[in-house]
């Protein structure tokens, strides 16, 4: 929450937003350690009435009177009515939950299920204009499809049917973004909030700064370590550059680093954070609940593409730094390694001791995120340096709460979607059509995902992008022949994206105005510098053993291919491969990358042969000029 938000909410209400706020996260601490109040559904209502009831009313607000004076009327409206209906589903839930059929509906039934699917529209509208036009197109598609010809045909069904399917069903608004919502992010953005109350975040920039500030570029591959460390906590693309962007653009721009250049590479180092385990932004847990997959599996099969992904980065920006001729931070600037271990070693107990709990342990996500929560409060309590005040971590918790609500706002209205794909039996029908418009090929089905994640993710959090590429291009890729996991990763991979692809690239707008820089410029770089990257994801789909899936020699060929096919295409589109080359040696790496990308073909010797030979020969004829 900035300070120009403080001054825009009254006080009385702010004051009244961090009581319920703090009041939700005890009742989920109590949902997490004894179980949810009465079920499922009761749970999810208490959970929606109170964090829409934030989100409605903790937004910022027209600094023009008469635009202040109609917002705050149509905030409070809107909170009322998700109160409400939310409280008369706690009320008449036996009811509602044993009823035969949607027939058995009164008429207030109908209303009070009509108010939830408002609500959850106007949630949606007004942080993601796409999204919830995509929940009036559902809406519109389950009442009327029937007047589609053709594939998009369905059955149709009335109003009471409607009403009950998204508002009383486990496949409408309390189905799986919701219950992601509560099970796995909101305690996990809680747990982030604390880490960043007790300065985890600045100990890891510390960290990262001893270890790599001295190296060609050092200020940006500093940034690069920090972002990876704090953002797989933080678990918001934006959130991250927020968090550490503050402190390392500046001192990449210092250190010589053009502002759209030091913006674009936070931006795509805060972005791949989400790939790092444990946490991965919390997609994991999405996943898992999703696909059925182990967390555990799935946090495991993240560790050599996170690697890669951050090799991508390390090659583009070592290259960036050689063609402007810059050198690492000053030594004044660096810290001491040895220093910063032993002022802040405390702080890693609790992402440890997450690790642990997930993992090997096999706990729930949101208890073992709880349990660590409270072991990073006692950690940083225990030592002076990262003591905080109870004002503090109360102001600290009250952004983390307020985040949470805005994303659940986002994703209730998911719960929409999924009533729309698996009542008319759309889902199968996409599928259909989607591998007709690509004739089966698994490359060009890949491809059209793509479009849709970059169509689909515009201004959303990853969380929700990746939910609805689950339901919409998942099937299609795992029908075309792409592994299970494979497929959800390639596409959790290009949800992340979004958020730097223009014309939104929110995350990039985001870094851009830190470095006070040319958006679209920054975000143009960050899409050239993430090229790289693309090759790894692409080889999810047609390699099992780059997810740690196969023997030992198959993992270790597949990292070679793919860390010789990163490198391959940062030294193509950067113009350096041991030396400056030329256009037509450019194009020829950025061609072998591209081969290497079905992992134990023969186009992986011939994309080896290539980029040694190029390697091989300008190592050989080195020459001392600054760049081609």
């Amino acid at each position: 929450m900035t300070a120009e938000t403080e001054q825009e909410t009254p006080v009385l209400l702010d004051f009244v937003l961090r009581v319920i706020g703090l009041g939700l996260f005890v009742y989920m601490a109590y949902a997490t350690l004894f179980g949810p109040y009465k079920t499922t559904v009761v749970h999810l209502a208490i959970f929606a009435a109170a964090t829409l009831f934030i989100a409605f009313l903790a937004r910022q607000r027209s600094q023009k009177p008469l635009l202040r004076k109609g917002q705050w009327g149509l905030d409070i409206l809107a909170a009322a009515i998700a109160v409400i209906s939310m409280v008369y589903l706690v009320i008449e839930y036996e009811r509602l939950l044993n009823l035969w059929g949607a027939n058995y509906l009164t008429s207030l039934d109908v209303w009070m299920g009509l108010a939830m699917v408002a609500v959850a529209l106007e949630a949606a509208r007004r942080q993601s204009v796409v999204l919830a036009l995509l929940g009036l197109a559902s809406v519109a598609y389950m009442l009327w499809g029937n007047h589609l010809p053709g594939v998009f045909s369905h059955a149709g069904m009335d109003i009471q049917r409607f009403t009950y399917l998204v508002s009383y069903t486990s496949e409408g608004l309390f189905g799986t973004g919701l219950q992601v919502a509560a099970t796995y992010l909101f305690m996990f953005m809680l747990f982030g909030a604390t880490l960043q109350a007790t300065k985890t975040g600045d100990f890891i920039i510390n960290l990262a700064n001893a270890a790599l500030g001295r190296q060609t570029g050092g200020a940006a591959k500093g940034a690069m370590a920090a972002s990876a460390g704090l953002g797989t906590m933080v678990g918001s693309s934006v959130g991250n550059v927020v968090a550490t962007g503050t402190f390392t653009i500046p001192l990449m721009i210092k250190t010589g680093f053009r502002r759209h250049v030091a913006a674009a590479i936070e931006t795509n180092t805060s972005e791949g954070a989400q790939l790092v385990p444990p946490i991965m932004g919390a997609a994991a847990f999405i996943m898992a609940q999703i696909t059925g997959i182990s967390y555990a599996t799935i946090a495991m099969a993240a560790i050599l593409p996170a690697i890669l992904y951050y090799l991508s980065l390390y090659w583009v920006i070592h290259i960036e730094a050689l063609k402007e001729g810059l050198h690492g931070m000053p030594e004044s600037e660096i810290p001491s390694a040895r220093q910063a271990m032993r002022d802040g070693w405390h702080l890693l107990i609790a992402p440890a001791l997450l690790f642990w709990l997930l993992i090997v342990e096999s706990f729930t996500p949101a208890y073992a995120s709880l349990i660590s929560l409270a072991v990073a409060l006692v950690a940083g309590m225990a030592r002076a340096s990262t003591r905080i005040s109870l004002a503090e971590l109360l102001y600290q918790f009250d952004i983390g709460i307020r985040q949470a609500a805005g994303i659940t706002a986002l994703i209730v209205s998911i719960g929409i979607l999924q009533a729309g794909i698996v009542s008319t039996g759309l889902g199968p029908r996409l599928t259909e059509i989607i591998l007709a418009v690509s004739d089966g090929s698994l490359l060009v089905t890949a491809f059209l995902a793509v479009i849709a994640a970059t169509l689909l993710g515009m201004g959303m959090p990853t969380p929700i992008a990746y939910l609805l590429l689950a339901m919409f291009a998942a099937p299609a890729l795992i029908t075309a022949g792409a592994p299970k996991l494979g497929t959800h990763l390639f596409l959790f991979y290009f949800a992340i994206k979004s958020g730097s692809t223009p014309p939104v690239a929110l995350v990039a707008v985001v870094a851009a105005g830190i470095a006070k820089a040319n958006w679209w410029k920054t975000a143009v770089t960050a899409f050239v510098h993430s090229l790289p990257g693309f090759i790894v994801a692409f080889m999810f789909l047609y390699s099992d053993a780059l997810l740690l899936q196969g023997n030992a020699i198959q993992i270790a060929m597949a990292a070679v291919t793919a860390g010789v096919g990163v490198f391959a295409m940062a030294a193509g589109i950067q113009g350096w491969c041991g030396d400056w080359i030329g256009w037509p040696e450019r194009a020829v790496l950025v061609v072998a990358a591209i081969a290497l990308i079905d992992s134990g073909s023969i186009t992986d010797l011939a994309g080896l042969a290539v980029v040694g030979a190029i390697l091989a020969l300008r190592l050989a004829r080195r020459t001392p000029r600054k760049h081609a």
